[in-house]
């Protein structure tokens, strides 16, 4: 695939790790907080002072349990974040492979919707499946009222040797999209050459193509360039 699309996704699986680490650390804080609050009931008959306004503690609860308290709390936070943070770290890898799987397969379900014929259900379509076949496997066209044949997209990472004479790789795939072919039925689709479709929606075509290349990995000139 060359590239992801811009739709946005939703939280993937992986990412719950993190979640479920925010939310523990959340509970504790909160849990902490409770504590603090009813661990001592105001006892009847006594001013509702506000804590801001009581007396300080002495030096000496200062200076040992208080003081022991927060260290504490300082541990079992420094313990929290020495393995969440890692746990995050070591699953970072595995959740961008899984975050690109899941682009690539939304671009090519995005370019899968496009090259189809443009209706109320499929507003992103472009019709390329009028000339190309209902599969991209090649078909008629009529231009300068000589019907011509248009090539088979399946096979266009073939290049030469599956009778693409133009194409050598990926590159001249996107360009042929991109710009189109002077004298040719072949139109430009992106707006940089007066066509109607930005850089993501041909990279979504173009994802989608590669995703029905019936060439061999070995003849395949896109994803072996070698």
């Amino acid at each position: 695939m060359i590239g992801g699309p811009v739709t946005t996704l939703g939280i993937e699986a992986g990412r719950g790790v993190t979640i479920t680490f925010a939310i523990m650390i959340l509970a504790i804080f909160l849990g902490g907080a409770a504590y603090l609050t009813l661990r001592r009931p105001r006892r009847r008959g006594t001013p509702d002072i506000p804590p801001a306004m009581k007396p300080g503690p002495a030096d000496a609860q200062l200076e040992k349990p208080r003081l022991e308290r927060m260290q504490a709390w300082g541990i079992v936070t420094v313990v929290v974040m020495a393995i969440w943070i890692p746990a995050v770290w070591l699953n970072e890898p595995k959740q961008n492979e899984t975050d690109q799987r899941n682009f690539n397969a939304a671009s090519v379900a995005a370019g899968a919707a496009s090259v189809q014929l443009n209706s109320q259900t499929n507003p992103t379509g472009i019709g390329c499946v009028r000339c190309h076949g209902p599969e991209l496997g090649g078909g008629y066209n009529v231009f300068n009222g000589t019907v011509v044949p248009t090539p088979d997209l399946q096979t266009v990472c073939g290049g030469p040797k599956y009778g693409h004479a133009q194409i050598h790789s990926l590159s001249d795939v996107v360009n042929t999209i991109a710009e189109g072919r002077t004298g040719t039925d072949m139109p430009s689709w992106s707006v940089q050459f007066a066509g109607s479709l930005d850089d993501q929606q041909i990279n979504d075509i173009v994802n989608y193509i590669l995703s029905i290349q019936k060439v061999p990995f070995k003849d395949n000139v896109c994803i072996n360039p070698q």
